[in-house]
């Protein structure tokens, strides 16, 4: 019996040994498929081959502008944000200023297109975040007759340069002169001006500053002036304003800017009072007489003056030092069985208290 069950008991212990062996080779080759997927995995993300340095620049200046300002010409752009493949511009070094320049022939340019030169390169502090900003850089050297085709290019730190800008032509000549006999007249939140015509002259531009500024680059009208006189609208009562005149000449398609007039100082002032007070009625009560009326409605309207007459008197005594805000008034200064007038009239909050017309009287006797 004992040796008939041995040769099933020795074959039950190798099938137990074989099985484990089977379970781990399962396991390495499991293993190993799923490192190979994981390698396979991690090497998707290249896209290809390093994008090279001289490939990522600055992205191209699209606004400039040239503009012309007392006989010299202004290039306006706006800095660069970003590269051209969407990355942070971190690395803005400056800016080049390129110009193609022909003559003027019967309103065409003759030899704009053969060549273009740099002229002019700025560099920027390194320290500074000029991403957005707006650039502004005078021009002085056009010469009368001439034509100019202007472009601004972007250069990183590594030297690398953006595509040319946007390109602007201007058409130059002789600026006009500066308008003369300026003249201006203030009033209520308002400024007119006047000068003389200048010969030749196709339009005109308005600058204004206060008292501590500058002029501006930029006119504060919107299109140029055909005619010889401005009304400005945009000011406050009793601030001090200085305005230059400056003549255009049209070339082509560009306004030509003389040098500016001489100078003018206006304060505008508020010359126009309140409507006269409507309404006024006198009551006798124990204690004095009671005035009553009806509100103005301006919205600078500081308070009222009240006057007073006994009756035979010839003139009106205001009786109140300074404006009463309400539209009532209580008269204690009055004597019993005496007849008084009364009148009253609005000030507004002007420097210079412009003061309505008067009120229609009344009269009462005070009896109590």
């Amino acid at each position: 019996m004992f040796e008939s069950e041995q040769p099933y008991l020795v074959p039950e212990k190798k099938s137990r040994k074989g099985k484990m062996i089977h379970k781990r080779v399962r396991f390495y080759f499991r293993f190993i498929i799923y490192l190979g997927i994981l390698i396979i995995f991690l090497g998707c993300g290249k896209k290809g081959p390093p994008v090279p340095w001289d490939s990522i620049v600055p992205k191209r200046i699209l606004n400039l502008e040239a503009i012309p300002r007392e006989g010299r010409l202004l290039l306006e752009w706006t800095s660069p944000k970003e590269n051209t493949d969407k990355s942070p511009l971190i690395d803005l070094a400056g800016f080049r200023i390129f110009r193609a320049e022909g003559i003027l022939i019967n309103g065409q340019c003759r030899g704009c297109t053969e060549k273009t030169n740099l002229i002019r390169e700025i560099k920027l502090d390194p320290k500074e975040d000029n991403r957005g900003k707006r650039i502004s850089i005078f021009i002085n050297d056009q010469e009368p007759k001439k034509v100019y085709v202007y472009q601004v290019v972007s250069v990183n730190r590594r030297g690398y340069l953006s595509s040319p800008s946007n390109p602007v032509t201007v058409y130059w000549d002789d600026p006009p002169d500066f308008p003369k006999k300026i003249s201006g007249e203030a009033g209520d939140k308002r400024i007119d001006l006047y000068w003389e015509a200048v010969n030749g002259a196709t339009g005109y531009n308005i600058y204004r500053k206060t008292e501590g500024e500058e002029f501006l680059n930029k006119p504060i009208n919107s299109v140029p002036i055909k005619v010889t006189y401005y009304t400005d609208l945009n000011v406050e009562n009793d601030k001090k304003y200085f305005y230059s005149v400056r003549a255009l000449k049209r070339v082509v398609t560009t306004d030509i800017e003389g040098i500016g007039s001489s100078e003018i100082a206006i304060i505008p002032t508020d010359l126009i009072p309140p409507a006269s007070p409507q309404g006024l009625v006198a009551i006798p009560l124990k204690n004095g007489i009671e005035l009553n009326w009806k509100r103005n409605e301006e919205p600078d309207l500081l308070g009222y003056y009240i006057y007073r007459r006994r009756v035979g008197e010839k003139e009106f005594k205001r009786i109140n030092e300074t404006p009463i805000k309400k539209e009532t008034y209580l008269d204690t200064e009055v004597e019993i069985e005496q007849d008084y007038e009364y009148i009253i009239t609005a000030v507004d909050n002007s420097p210079r208290s412009n003061e309505s017309p008067r009120s229609e009287e009344v009269r009462v006797k005070y009896r109590y």
